[in-house]
């Protein structure tokens, strides 16, 4: 099989399948992208193959498992991105073999291909109290600092992720007293529709005022940045940059800030949050966006606290026991074997 045929479904699978017939998202397509150029390196390193050499024939059991071997080894990538990388790589064979019948035993073959065992670490959500030092690090008197509070506070309150605050459009938020929403867009485009609390809402009308306090276009981004006069959609670069910039004030009321912080953070901390108060797993997981509630069920898992306050309230509840051990000291030797 020609090198031509390999490349020529790698374009179409990038362009056409996965952004027309799957509608993925760019940063997912972004993604796979990456994986393939990872195996395109991987193929130039170890085997020593220029790209107009790589075919079809090169791809089978064995090359896919010393791939993901050397992503963990000499790439020192984590198993779970490793992970992600290998089910890029047989989401493209699948396709292939969809496209070329001849492709079915290679994509069989890779299919074995087992993921690399994960750690699974415990979520690091922030305290409530570094989460409140969070919000009010930036303060409110500056457009700045009016931004930058809102950002924080929602990503927060509805626990979203990064990508889904940058992707907000005004016709995503409602900030009706008592009835607040916004409408996020997730990971395979799927959406969700989430409360707010009427303080967030305010924020956001405060917001809304001083940034678009005219009709904002349609398709216009939420929160945006401004680069020669024309406004753009802030990156994630830009939050991880005013989260930490804020943090390091912050942490001087409150040291328990870690070093470095990233927005996933805040998303964890709502997510224990609400699993303190007593939601129950299978609503909070509708509230992340998760596809499967063992996702959701790590939260539960790496809740130390409310185990420890389960154990202290049963053991407080439970009568203490009559001693069996009671009698006079011969007879109790006698009953311990010691007579």
């Amino acid at each position: 099989m020609r090198s031509d045929d390999f490349f020529q479904l790698v374009r179409s699978w990038l362009t056409i399948h996965l952004p027309r017939a799957r509608r993925l998202s760019p940063h997912t397509i972004r993604s796979y992208k990456t994986a393939l150029n990872a195996l395109l390196d991987y193929l130039q390193e170890t085997a020593h193959l220029e790209l107009m050499t790589i075919t079809f024939d090169i791809i089978n059991w064995t090359t896919i498992t010393g791939f993901v071997t050397w992503l963990l080894d000499n790439k020192h990538l984590s198993a779970a991105t490793a992970n992600q990388r290998l089910a890029a790589i047989k989401s493209f064979l699948s396709y292939c073999a969809g496209e070329d019948p001849a492709l079915v035993a290679i994509w069989l073959d890779v299919k074995q291909v087992r993921p690399a065992r994960a750690v699974v670490h415990p979520p690091d959500g922030l305290t409530m109290s570094a989460v409140e030092a969070l919000i009010r690090a930036p303060g409110q008197h500056t457009s700045r600092g009016l931004r930058d509070t809102t950002i924080i506070l929602l990503m927060f309150d509805a626990a979203a992720r990064v990508q889904e605050v940058l992707d907000l459009k005004p016709a995503d938020i409602d900030t009706t007293p008592s009835a607040g929403r916004v409408t996020l867009t997730g990971k395979g485009r799927k959406t969700r529709t989430v409360p707010i609390m009427d303080k967030t809402g305010r924020h956001l009308d405060q917001y809304w005022s001083e940034f678009h306090p005219v009709a904002p276009a349609p398709g216009a981004f939420f929160f945006y940045t401004v680069r020669a006069g024309q406004h753009h959609q802030m990156s994630q670069d830009n939050i991880a940059y005013l989260l930490n910039k804020h943090a390091a004030a912050a942490r001087q009321q409150c040291p328990e800030l870690p070093a470095r912080i990233h927005a996933h953070q805040l998303r964890h901390a709502r997510a224990m949050q609400m699993l303190r108060a007593g939601v129950p797993l299978p609503h909070i997981k509708e509230f992340l966006g998760h596809a499967n509630i063992a996702t959701t069920s790590i939260y539960a898992t790496a809740d130390n606290k409310m185990v420890r306050e389960a154990i202290q309230h049963a053991a407080s509840s439970t009568p203490d026991l009559a001693p069996i051990w009671k009698g006079s000291d011969d007879l109790i030797l006698q009953l311990a074997g010691l007579k």
